[in-house]
């Protein structure tokens, strides 16, 4: 891999699982479609790419697939194998990988059904190279870890309502409780184009342990991520160029189709592997 391509961690925080409350419990739409497009096509052997916490490939274990989690954050690694670990969870392989170099970290493991990308962290990589060589490489390597008839599941923020608007769309769809009473958002730019924006949430804090609530008043911390600002049709184009031009692949709005949802907060795309 050319040495000019590298990946800058923004979740070696410590507090970073408290922040993002990303333990927080999932909501019915999003595991409903996610394990909808699981079942479509057969897949059993689950690789999730950005497991966070570990809370999808938990959900993902409870169900039956056989998942092999990684995360370029070691403080997300570690809470994944403390959770394991207290859960006493045995057939759950958690690993510590990069997506620019994905095939080398996860050596020996072979392909699977499915490859998860979820919860719009692919574009927490800020990728300034004129061409994209960082997203294409991570998509280049996501497809290699499917086998023939494989599928990726990715999904990102609309950015396009960032660029064209100035503000995110704050609209709750992945988690069962709203964790985020408001967003605001700051461009970046390079030669006057922008690259990335400042996305700004007002989290509201859980004091508690529990996963499954959030306090009626609870404490609200701003926290600021830079976003890749990449437009729908270009992070379309990138998969389509990487999948084949004729590859199968489906495009979600809120997990709805896209003409059923006016200003979607996020897409979520299904990409199969042919060849």
């Amino acid at each position: 891999m050319p040495g000019s391509l590298t990946l800058s961690n923004q979740f070696e925080d410590r507090d970073i699982i408290k922040r993002f409350g990303v333990k927080y419990e999932r909501s019915e739409r999003f595991k409903g479609w996610m394990l909808e497009q699981l079942d479509k096509y057969h897949c059993h052997r689950i690789l999730e790419a950005a497991c966070g916490a570990g809370v999808d490939s938990l959900l993902l274990l409870e169900k039956g697939f056989h998942v092999t989690s990684s995360d370029d954050s070691q403080q997300m690694v570690n809470y994944a194998r403390q959770v394991k670990e207290e859960k006493q969870i045995e057939n759950w392989e958690i690993l510590k990988a990069n997506w620019l170099s994905l095939r080398d970290d996860l050596h020996g493991l072979g392909t699977f059904d499915a490859v998860l990308c979820v919860s719009s962290s692919i574009i927490c990589l800020i990728d300034e190279t004129p061409d994209l060589a960082l997203y294409r490489q991570s998509f280049k390597n996501f497809k290699s870890m499917l086998k023939p008839g494989g599928i990726l599941l990715i999904d990102h923020r609309n950015m396009d309502a960032v660029i064209d608007q100035g503000k995110p769309v704050n609209k709750n769809v992945y988690f069962k409780h709203n964790s985020i009473a408001n967003m605001e958002s700051k461009l970046l730019t390079n030669g006057g184009n922008p690259f990335a924006a400042n996305i700004t949430y007002d989290m509201i804090q859980e004091p508690s342990d529990r996963q499954d609530s959030l306090p009626s008043k609870g404490i609200v911390e701003k926290v600021t991520i830079p976003l890749q600002a990449i437009r729908t049709q270009k992070f379309t184009s990138l998969l389509k160029e990487v999948f084949g031009e004729d590859c199968e692949y489906n495009i979600f709005a809120d997990f709805k189709s896209c003409g059923e949802v006016d200003i979607p907060a996020y897409y979520q795309y299904v990409f199969r592997k042919t060849t």
